[in-house]
């Protein structure tokens, strides 16, 4: 799923990449979608799969690359798809769940959500033999949504219950971002304007929690668009998430208090930070697309680590291995034929590996063991391995 697992923190225990690995990944396979690659792939049972902004989704062979199924016309993906036993699972911009059996992407079921024209940037969440998927507006916010997050079940998509960020479910607070979940079961999502801050529920029950707020929005459409991303805080558990205003925050589950906040950079609407943050047990990993625009290590006392500045915005969530961070390089607005993939190291920012991918890069890469997935902006989907 997106992020690797539920804490979202772009470190799930099947990356074993390690830094010298990452120093010899080579090109091991290309595929190519219709459409940019703006989700991150999601690797499971010897399969890649990859859903594309034209309404492709397709599976190919984690080894080889081949080509296994393509379902096209579905309406724009833009999250990531996920995989839970046979089934597939993708969001569309038009508002649509899908579920596909893994092996044929032969359809299973298709909910669609209510409202006037919503839309569905959040990726898919399993959880419980339930489905979570936030909804929120087209871009532009028009016309402007209830934002909400809603739970179908796993078999059938029927729909379970649904929670609003808003007061009544009036118009706004968009859901743009995917929750992750403790393992006590409470959900934390980021929500967006008039909000703009966190929304903590049950993901069970979709009961809420609480809600915070960052700052008065004051229509400047400050969203918070990244997933929260569970840490240990010196055993204190927290969420630690950033917005597109250049704030990142550390948050107590139990009571949405703030422990700490920084003004990384100074951001504006779907620029700042607006990728999710990695978290590796030692830092947190703040991407920016704002200038001055790069990859911000940050200790858990929120003090520096170290900085790597990059010439092209970073919507890229990076993810960890083993020592080493991998992310993506490129503009949303701007030259769409340029951007780098990256390899760091954790322990000071240097890189280790990069790849010209000739095309900005938007994807979050999937690490799985040492294989790295990553698509662009042109529809090429990547595949890298240092044994290639």
């Amino acid at each position: 799923m997106y992020r690797g697992d539920l804490a979202r923190d772009g470190h799930p225990r099947a990356a074993t990449l390690n830094a010298a690995g990452a120093a010899r990944l080579r090109l091991a396979w290309r595929a190519h979608l219709a459409g940019a690659i703006d989700g991150s792939p999601v690797v499971s049972s010897g399969k890649v799969v990859a859903g594309s902004e034209n309404g492709e989704l397709a599976a190919f062979d984690e080894k080889a690359g081949t080509q296994l199924w393509i379902r096209p016309g579905l309406g724009p993906i833009s999250g990531s798809p996920a995989i839970a036993g046979n089934r597939v699972f993708a969001a569309t911009l038009s508002g649509h769940v899908r579920a596909f059996d893994l092996a044929s992407g032969r359809d299973v079921w298709d909910w669609k959500a209510e409202g006037q024209q919503p839309a569905l940037w959040s990726s898919p969440t399993i959880y419980d033999g339930l489905l979570l998927i936030g909804v929120g507006s087209q871009a532009g916010d028009t016309p402007l949504e209830s934002g909400r997050t809603v739970a179908l079940d796993v078999r059938s998509g029927q729909e379970r219950w649904s929670t609003c960020a808003m007061a009544g479910c009036q118009p706004g607070g968009g859901i743009w971002s995917t929750p992750s979940i403790d393992s006590g079961g409470h959900a934390y999502v980021g929500v967006g304007n008039p909000v703009d801050g966190v929304l903590a529920f049950d993901a069970r029950t979709g009961g809420r929690l609480w809600e915070t707020s960052f700052y008065p929005d004051a229509g400047l459409d400050l969203d918070v668009g990244a997933s929260p991303v569970l840490v240990d805080l010196r055993g204190r558990d927290a969420v630690a998430v950033g917005s597109v205003a250049g704030r990142f925050e550390m948050l107590d589950v139990r009571t949405g208090a703030m422990i700490w906040s920084v003004d990384l950079v100074q951001g504006s609407a779907v620029h700042g930070l607006i990728a999710t943050a990695a978290y590796d047990g030692v830092n947190l990993y703040v991407a920016s697309a704002s200038p001055p625009t790069g990859l911000y290590a940050r200790k858990l006392d929120g003090s520096d680590a170290w900085t790597l500045g990059t010439f092209q915005p970073v919507y890229s969530a990076p993810s960890a291995g083993n020592g080493l961070l991998v992310f993506g390089t490129g503009a949303v607005f701007g030259d769409l034929n340029a951007g780098l993939i990256l390899a760091l190291s954790r322990d000071d920012g240097k890189v280790l590996w990069s790849y010209d991918a000739r095309s900005s890069v938007r994807s979050s890469p999937a690490i799985a063991g040492s294989l790295v997935v990553v698509g662009d902006a042109a529809g090429a989907l990547f595949a890298f391995d240092p044994t290639s």
